[in-house]
């Protein structure tokens, strides 16, 4: 039965359910890996360290989708861009025509808290002595444009425990969703792709992973 609820029929040709079985498995080899990275790191086990457990989600999926998108698994483009304040980065995948990051919410129902992603338009003196620069910069200018044109979806995972996984096209003015996902969660494990295994839904993390955000905390310790 065809869709015909435009936000429904707008995520099934960017994000087509063909590839959405890649999407649990990278995200119960993320929370698997952050886990793992808590019990090999004393200092994460402490009552202050525990609460480093929402991060270490971020950072895993982060490069897990990170991976699925070098691979070819996930046939997008995708870059790591600064949030509007500079507290660190986060993985965006391109489509032809949307924008989608990975966010934990306690609610599926809901939309993410808000946070701004803008480029910065400063002329800087700089860019008249370093060509560089400058071309980075006008690359930049380019790209915000194009991302202008995009239209923002969120692959919504559970907080702490992940009990769900949903593709939504956030309303652009209520606290919710014109269209989500069933939860993808629930889909039947299907070996696609080169990073996900064969033998079953539990998947093991990778130790270039933990190595990855091990150093990512020593080198913002």
């Amino acid at each position: 039965m065809a869709a015909d609820n435009p936000a429904e029929i707008f995520i099934d040709e960017e994000f087509p359910s063909t590839i959405r079985p890649l999407i649990p498995s990278a995200l119960r080899r993320a929370y698997a890996t952050a886990d793992r990275t808590i019990d090999q790191n004393v200092y994460l086990s402490t009552p202050g360290g525990q609460y480093q457990r929402g991060d270490l989600i971020m950072l895993a999926v982060s490069f897990e989708l990170e991976r699925l998108v070098k691979t070819g698994d996930l046939p997008f483009d995708g870059s790591w861009e600064n949030y509007a304040r500079p507290t660190g980065k986060h993985f965006v995948i391109r489509t032809n025509r949307a924008l989608i990051t990975a966010n934990q919410v306690e609610d599926a129902s809901k939309k993410p808290r808000k946070a701004v992603f803008r480029a910065n338009f400063e002329e800087s003196n700089q860019s008249l002595l370093f060509e560089d620069d400058e071309a980075e910069r006008r690359r930049k200018i380019e790209q915000a444009i194009l991302d202008g044109e995009r239209r923002s979806l969120h692959i919504l995972h559970g907080y702490q425990d992940l009990n769900f996984a949903h593709i939504a096209y956030p309303s652009p003015d209520k606290n919710g969703h014109i269209f989500r996902t069933n939860n993808l969660m629930r889909l039947p494990h299907v070996a696609i792709g080169m990073l996900t295994p064969p033998e079953g839904p539990t998947e093991s993390p990778d130790p270039e992973i933990i190595e990855s955000i091990e150093r990512h905390f020593r080198d913002n310790d």
